[in-house]
């Protein structure tokens, strides 16, 4: 029989003990939630680039676009049409430099584009044939060909094959033509830049992977800017292939802001408020100062 004291003695302790084991809980949940905000996102989705105006924004991670089966033979069926504007035909042409139509922003032809830099000539080859001594531009006639042909017109420079307009962002070098030299390349990211868009920056959109129509994301060539009324003149294919709302200057401009020291771009018209069927841009590239080669 256990007595009366010893009774008393196991009250008081068990409150005790209860409060103890609540603060090895709270401790031990403590350390696991300290430890998970501490550490560092997998290594998928972090990636810190040289030369990173806005670095404190990590660059996105690469799109790894498989192109099945299935949407390969989705995107040919697109090129039969219906076209919003025939395939191949004369939309517009920047600082000398021509976009054409790719009929729809779907379709994708296994045709590749090379041109001469000093003419400007286009020359269409099958997949897998490089004429000499043209210079690759890309698939005929996406957006990630027209801005490397008007590097390779304008600047005197090019860069290397990517999966998606989208993966331009990661680059971080290019070559320069004259020498062969490998250049470096810098990007800003939109929303956190210091350094506003300039002639020749290629504005780099955002993959959508829930969006046919954004899935690769899209790439353009700024032209022009004012800053002061707000909005960045951009040449570009695949946009929307349509005509060039000036044909001889630019396919469009879009709106920049400014919040204290930091630069956005937004994929809306300058007389707009919205832009529906817009996507989302998340930053410039550009050649390096000391690396520029103007033509």
């Amino acid at each position: 029989m256990i007595s009366a004291p010893d009774r008393s003695w196991r009250r008081r302790l068990i409150p005790i003990l209860a409060t103890i084991l609540v603060a090895v809980v709270v401790f031990v949940w403590t350390l696991n939630l300290t430890d998970w905000l501490m550490r560092p996102p997998p290594a998928s989705t972090v990636e810190y680039l040289p030369h990173t105006d806005g670095a404190e924004r990590l660059v996105p991670p690469p799109v790894s676009e498989a192109l099945s089966l299935e949407r390969f033979q989705a995107a040919r069926r697109a090129c039969d049409g219906p076209c919003v504007t025939d395939f191949g035909t004369p939309l517009g042409r920047a600082n000398g430099v021509e976009a054409r139509s790719n009929c729809a922003s779907l379709c994708v032809r296994l045709e590749s584009s090379f041109v001469d830099p000093d003419s400007g000539r286009i020359w269409i080859a099958r997949s897998g044939e490089h004429p000499e001594p043209l210079e690759y531009s890309g698939l005929a006639y996406q957006c990630v060909e027209y801005a490397r042909r008007w590097w390779i017109q304008t600047l005197g420079l090019t860069f290397g094959d990517v999966p998606t307009a989208a993966d331009i962002l990661r680059l971080t070098e290019g070559r320069r033509l004259s020498d062969q030299a490998v250049i470096p390349l810098g990007r800003s990211l939109n929303g956190h830049a210091r350094r506003a868009p300039e002639r020749g920056d290629l504005v780099i959109y955002a993959a959508d992977p829930n969006d046919p129509e954004w899935r690769a994301g899209h790439v353009a060539v700024v032209v022009d800017t004012d800053l002061e009324q707000g909005w960045v003149a951009l040449a570009e294919q695949n946009y929307d292939n349509r005509p060039w709302s000036d044909p001889e200057y630019h396919a469009r401009r879009i709106r920049i802001v400014r919040i204290g020291e930091r630069y956005s771009l937004l994929d809306v018209a300058q007389d707009r408020v919205d832009n529906p069927e817009g996507g989302s841009i998340v930053g410039w590239v550009y050649p390096l100062p000391d690396s520029m080669l103007v033509r």
